[in-house]
């Protein structure tokens, strides 16, 4: 994307329910049992000049950022990996320690598309999908090149440990490159 682009916390005026509408069909999302509806959940958004281009919503679960849905219009433009940045410098702000998301066997390019951007797989749960289709019907059957849709991959990247500034990682901190404390 050659345009100046922005990314920042979703707000009122942002047309989440569109969005999420236009890009997964409905606000609803069926994720490991649980249902969201994307537009009440945290956004970070992609604002080119004039437009929405990408957001990304999540939810904190513990020690860790769950991100719910991340989708750019158009896409193979850097947007997705700029969300998905933003989103791990929450994380980090809010010193957690793994960022994660699921997706399907049938979704080929978000795979590629997470470990591209260094998530590692951490789970498989064979036939979820079908669970998730009692949650949502509308869930489709079949994904990237009529793959059957039936099982939930989890990905994450775990985020290092903060700096303890009150301790022998404040030295190291504190050093300048030629080793010399500041």
């Amino acid at each position: 994307m050659r345009e100046p682009l922005t990314i920042r916390a979703a707000g009122v005026t942002d047309d989440m329910p569109g969005w999420a509408r236009r890009s997964w069909g409905d606000t609803v999302m069926a994720v490991q049992g649980r249902v969201y509806d994307l537009a009440r959940r945290p956004a970070l958004v992609a604002v080119a000049p004039g437009s929405l281009v990408g957001v990304l919503t999540y939810a904190v679960e513990g020690e860790a950022l769950e991100i719910i849905s991340c989708d750019a219009d158009p896409h193979g433009h850097g947007v997705g990996r700029r969300l998905v940045r933003a989103a791990v410098d929450v994380a980090r702000e809010r010193s957690l320690r793994r960022v994660r998301c699921t997706t399907t066997n049938g979704n080929l390019p978000a795979l590629g598309f997470w470990q591209a951007v260094g998530f590692t797989l951490s789970s498989l749960r064979p036939g979820a999908v079908a669970a998730a289709r009692q949650l949502k019907p509308a869930i489709p059957t079949q994904g990237h090149r009529g793959l059957p849709i039936r099982d939930e991959i989890d990905l994450e990247l775990v985020l290092p440990a903060p700096v303890d500034a009150g301790g022998a990682d404040r030295l190291r901190v504190l050093e300048d490159p030629a080793g010399r404390t500041v």
